[in-house]
């Protein structure tokens, strides 16, 4: 299933389905579009949801049920930080429009930048110039594919933008099973580390990263079985939506805290950072979701960045408290840039005893 969506000059409107399309799964189509108007039309009668697991007794074939849900908010300091945070990216949008200093060094990873009308896509690490070797970029992430509820949400959010971009606008939206939080990176694609259980990496860090060496075979044994150590001692976490966000670096987020007094994920990258000294430098610092990432450094101009900040406000108003509690994380020897596409290790949380799955 194609992964990659363009706004072209002479199709205008007609791109909303095939977004919405391209986001998921030619089965589901009819229902992510039915829940997108759903959502739209009935503000006044959505509550909060809960995206947790079903029961075996219930619906045995989905992942995820909704239920309505009360939300107190952000509760610890981290979480009213993240908050305050995620409010002034907000703003940064709604009052400046598109950075082109955060776009155009990215151009240079995508393929479809330079002719009118094609659509762009992340170029593998193997296409970069100079190319980087597979295994050289490593990163522990939160899925969101546990529940049909997120995921729905997550399209239809996607959709609901993409309409307001204006025609010609190169994007690139992120395919529906790779929503994800990223955690934690023990080698990044600008700062590749072989061994990031030695406080330098394994490598000489004064090297370009395309002459960095790559993980041997026993280091990339070591290193995944630390990780799966952590995540077995590590509780599963309940996230909760604070805001959407439209960025002014072109990417368009759900944004998360952790729901009261939890801090299962920073206490997790805690963990990770002390057993691996030697990981790359840059790491994420709060919970979000790319879903889409415009790629054109010019401005959207007026209209349309105003548009799209009240998208974002309405969404953000009907699906504030959301939750979501993943049963598992992925490890992933990542080969195409921002995807998560590669070699995934499924690890479960909290649970010792259960058998690592690759995918």
């Amino acid at each position: 299933m194609p992964r990659h969506i363009g706004l072209r000059p002479s199709r205008g409107r007609r791109m909303v389905n095939l977004a919405t399309g391209l986001l998921a799964t030619a089965a589901t189509v009819g229902a992510l579009l039915a829940a997108s108007t759903w959502f739209l039309r009935h503000s006044s009668r959505q509550k909060n949801v809960v995206a947790v697991r079903a029961s075996e007794e219930g619906h045995q074939h989905a992942n995820g049920v909704a239920a309505a849900e009360d939300d107190t908010g952000p509760v610890t300091q981290e979480a009213k930080e993240w908050a305050a945070l995620y409010g002034k990216m907000a703003d940064e949008f709604a009052a400046t429009d598109l950075n082109p200093k955060a776009i155009e060094p990215l151009k240079s990873w995508f393929h479809g930048m330079n002719a009118e009308g094609e659509t762009p896509w992340p170029r593998k690490y193997t296409e970069f110039e100079p190319p980087l070797g597979l295994g050289a970029v490593r990163l522990l992430v939160i899925p969101l594919d546990e529940s049909p509820v997120v995921l729905r949400i997550a399209a239809s959010v996607t959709a609901d933008v993409m309409r307001l971009l204006p025609e010609g606008t190169k994007v690139f939206a992120n395919a529906r099973g790779n929503y994800h939080c990223t955690v934690f990176h023990t080698s990044q694609p600008t700062d590749p580390r072989p061994d990031p259980t030695r406080p330098d990496g394994g490598t000489d860090l004064s090297l370009e990263p395309s002459r960095r060496r790559l993980p041997t075979a026993a280091e990339w044994k070591r290193e995944a079985d630390i990780v799966r150590q952590l995540v077995a001692a590590t509780p599963v976490p309940v996230l909760r939506l604070e805001r959407v966000v439209q960025a002014s670096t072109g990417v368009l987020l759900l944004t998360w805290t952790e729901v009261g007094d939890s801090s299962v994920v920073s206490d997790l990258r805690r963990r990770l950072r002390e057993a691996f000294p030697g990981a790359s430098t840059k790491q994420a610092t709060i919970i979000h979701s790319s879903l889409l990432r415009v790629m054109s450094p010019g401005p959207l101009g007026r209209e349309a960045v105003a548009a799209i900040s009240e998208a974002c406000r309405r969404w953000t108003a009907k699906l504030r408290g959301t939750r979501y509690n993943p049963r598992t994380l992925w490890f992933i020897r990542e080969t195409e840039f921002s995807t998560i596409e590669g070699d995934r290790e499924v690890l479960t949380l909290g649970d010792a005893a259960a058998p690592p799955r690759h995918w």
